[in-house]
């Protein structure tokens, strides 16, 4: 997480280690067309123009004011208060992920099934976010594409801007697309992750584009643990707390649909093995001890981490 920081040191938020959410395991088949995720942007789409969603923190404010250069994509401070799930959004994750990530369980490469990214971060989301106060002069039918690309060819909307959000609905990620967003050029600047092999972990930021090969046209699975990253916050712990019971009692995790799930499993893992198996540093990202403070740790950040101990029951 280093590549992140905190702009406010009062910032309750500690980003001296991290802790988990389980997430789910993917496999993909040889040839698999169904599992074809287009670009888009997790963490909610709408949340991210309203004033009760990314704006209580004041997440995007200098792209809004029109200094999108000074946009900062890394600084923690602003996301702490932000909402990223007004509308009860399917799949949501309830838990603020400073990166999203997993873990191979195979080897794959390009156009086997695996995942590619924009890299252009502050680039591609001042582009999307100040996509819906702009319109075209002339449409991609009536010139050529250079000249619908032009800068010439677009004005601010003004009095003629709608409520449209080019690819956001509320409930849902942003969604991405070569007719919405044509400058983004997806066809060409979105890129594959290197080669992967069982064990390597891929990590990327929360606003990056992302998306999966549409064909699977490798010769063996392309298997992925969803494994994110995130920082000791007062909504993660409260999380960790409900996910931990949820690991005792061997049903699902609180983010996704109840059920049974491996509560009457003979055998399956318990604290105990967790003990056995994993060190301390794994423990505490469980909820399982109590975590610790870090001489990089400013006020806010001691403060969340005394807090969310409060909460795990330390």
């Amino acid at each position: 997480m280093n590549f992140w920081h905190s702009s406010d040191p009062e910032s309750s938020i500690a980003l001296s280690q991290t802790l988990t959410y389980a997430d789910r395991l993917r496999i993909r088949q040889p040839g698999d067309e169904t599992f074809a995720l287009g670009p888009h942007v997790d963490g909610g789409s709408v949340e991210r123009w309203e004033t009760h969603g990314y704006g209580l923190g004041g997440v995007y404010d200098k792209v809004f004011e029109g200094s999108w250069e000074e946009f900062d994509s890394w600084d923690a401070s602003t996301r702490v208060s932000a909402v990223m799930n007004n509308y009860n959004g399917l799949g949501a994750c309830s838990m603020f992920r400073m990166f999203q990530g997993w873990l191979s369980m195979s080897k794959a490469k390009g156009f086997e099934g695996t995942l590619l990214v924009n890299p252009l971060l502050q680039l591609s989301t001042a582009y999307y976010l100040l996509r819906p106060f702009f319109r075209a002069i002339k449409g991609p039918k009536d010139v050529s594409t250079e000249e619908y690309l032009a800068a010439d060819n677009w004005v601010f909307a003004g009095s003629e801007m709608t409520s449209e959000l080019q690819g956001a609905t509320p409930g849902h990620g942003q969604e991405l697309d070569a007719g919405l967003h044509p400058h983004l050029e997806l066809d060409t600047s979105m890129v594959h992750m290197p080669e992967v092999k069982p064990g390597d972990f891929v990590a990327w930021h929360c606003d990056t584009i992302h998306s999966v090969d549409k064909v699977h046209k490798g010769k063996s699975d392309s298997s992925v643990l969803y494994i994110p990253i995130c920082p000791v916050t007062k909504q993660n712990a409260q999380y960790l707390v409900r996910q931990r019971q949820a690991f005792l009692d061997g049903t699902p995790g609180p983010d996704f649909p109840g059920g049974e799930g491996e509560s009457r499993h003979v055998n399956r893992p318990a604290v105990s093995y967790l003990q056995e198996h994993a060190d301390s540093e794994g423990l505490r990202a469980f909820g399982f001890e109590k975590l610790l403070t870090a001489e990089s740790d400013g006020p806010g950040a001691s403060r969340v981490l005394k807090e969310a101990n409060e909460i795990l029951g330390f």
